[in-house]
């Protein structure tokens, strides 16, 4: 008994104390209880109003309504004698039982200005939210688009034409490509060329993720589904790619377990998080790019046959540098424009020097070679001198190369018609001589240091 009087003086006190008003009406419209904030905007005590009929206090009460209908009534205005104009919730009350015993009434406000108050800080909140998505957005944004793409050869050109009508399409796309080519710029040019351009731009590299992390890192999980998970569970990248793009590059070091659950996302369009059996729709477009051969990687069991088949129904070959070599010209004017705040040019001699070598790391080299020669440089201009050894010293290899098979071949074309000619004149070295206008002396020097001899004629 003790206990139940300590428990209703608690809620009385605590009614009492609320900042906003409160009265409680029994289903006959007689006040049973009101707080002394409620009171205070009547300009009564509540004592006086335990007992009386609500309309006879508030004759404009929505009190009445909410005992006919039992149906809340929410976020009503109310004007009060004392010329307040308060938010008020009109709550139709039930036990535990269901049965209907009256009805609450609650301002939302003490006040005006709390209203205002609250109304900046909702402008607040929605601006910060609007700042969030703005920066969520730009995170998953490509930064690259068709332009991005440096290039007049007729081999880039043709490929860019590709790129175009594959982006109206909503199929997969595989791009291949060696390391450095730049595979994520083109699937990025792709998306931003796409009908899903407003959508997210989700990169994954399938090297960089270990194993044991990778389902959870593509799918997500539900809350506990790992000793270590996020209490509140983690969406996936799929998830995020959602109305937008999902990049997979090296997909060929995807794990065959994962190629396997990627088909099946890829056909139903749906995916289940780690320890959850509640599906979720996606909707996305894939877009994977991989430097290794795919097909001898079937044969040797470590590559999906049906999810080889279901990416590469559009395929697009981006071209090594060195089989686009008119391109570079325009490439390095690119790439110094924006890797310096001054103007850099590049003098002949070096220019010749990056036109003739051969690119093993392609673009991406390119670029690492400038950002080498830019810190190099003096007065504004790149030299032979700034550039790596590596370059210089493969193309005086290859100098050198050409100068060994050109005097090879002028060789083998001397001893051919010293041969023809000996053997037309019988081997009559005299004779011979005189056909060729050389010196005898002269003629058994040369078939000598060609190694030319009579029996080799038998």
């Amino acid at each position: 008994m003790v206990e139940k009087t300590l428990h209703n003086v608690l809620i009385n006190t605590a009614m009492d104390n609320l900042p906003t008003g409160a009265f409680i009406c029994d289903r006959e419209g007689i006040v049973r209880y009101m707080n002394k904030a409620y009171a205070k905007y009547l300009g009564l005590q509540p004592k006086d109003a335990i007992g009386r009929q609500i309309t006879e206090l508030i004759p404009s009460s929505g009190i009445p309504a909410v005992l006919r209908s039992r149906q809340p009534e929410l976020r009503q205005l109310r004007r009060f004698p004392n010329g307040s104009r308060l938010i008020v919730n009109r709550i139709p009350l039930f036990s535990n039982d269901g049965e209907f015993l009256g009805a609450l009434s609650m301002t939302l406000f003490d006040t005006a200005e709390q209203v205002q108050e609250l109304l900046k800080h909702v402008a607040s909140l929605d601006n910060a939210i609007d700042t969030c998505q703005r920066h969520i957005k730009t995170a998953l944004t490509s930064p690259y688009t068709l332009e991005s793409i440096i290039g007049q050869s007729p081999t880039i050109i043709e490929f860019k034409s590709y790129l175009q009508r594959y982006a109206t399409t909503e199929e997969a796309v595989l791009i291949q490509g060696e390391t450095g080519s730049g595979k994520e710029l083109v699937a990025g040019a792709l998306h931003a060329s796409s009908y899903r351009a407003e959508g997210a731009f989700v990169s994954i590299n399938c090297a960089a993720i270990p194993n044991e992390l990778f389902e959870s890192e593509m799918f997500g999980y539900a809350p506990g589904a790992f000793s270590g998970a996020r209490r509140e569970g983690c969406i996936g990248k799929i998830e995020v790619a959602n109305k937008g793009t999902l990049f997979l590059d090296e997909i060929g070091d995807l794990p065959l377990q994962i190629q396997a659950k990627l088909l099946r996302v890829l056909e139903e369009k749906q995916i289940f998080r780690l320890g959850s059996t509640q599906p979720r729709h996606v909707d996305f477009r894939l877009v994977a790019a991989t430097n290794r051969n795919l097909k001898a990687m079937i044969d040797a069991g470590t590559f999906r046959a049906d999810l080889y088949y279901r990416i590469n129904g559009m395929r697009l070959t981006l071209p090594p540098l060195r089989e686009r070599r008119e391109d570079i010209p325009l490439l390095v004017r690119h790439f110094l424009n924006h890797m310096s705040h001054q103007t850099i040019t590049c003098d002949d001699k070096a220019m010749n020097i990056l036109i003739r070598y051969s690119w093993p790391g392609n673009v991406r080299e390119l670029r690492n070679v400038l950002g080498h020669a830019i810190s190099l440089c003096q007065n504004g201009c790149i030299t032979a001198l700034d550039l790596p050894q590596e370059l210089t010293s493969s193309l005086s290899m290859d100098i050198a190369n050409s100068r060994d098979q050109l005097r090879t071949i002028t060789q083998e074309t001397e001893a051919k018609i010293l041969r023809r000619t000996l053997h037309s004149h019988n081997w009559n070295v005299m004779a011979t001589a005189r056909a060729l206008g050389i010196s005898r002396a002269g003629l058994y020097a040369k078939m000598q240091r060609l190694g030319i001899r009579r029996q080799d004629d038998s």
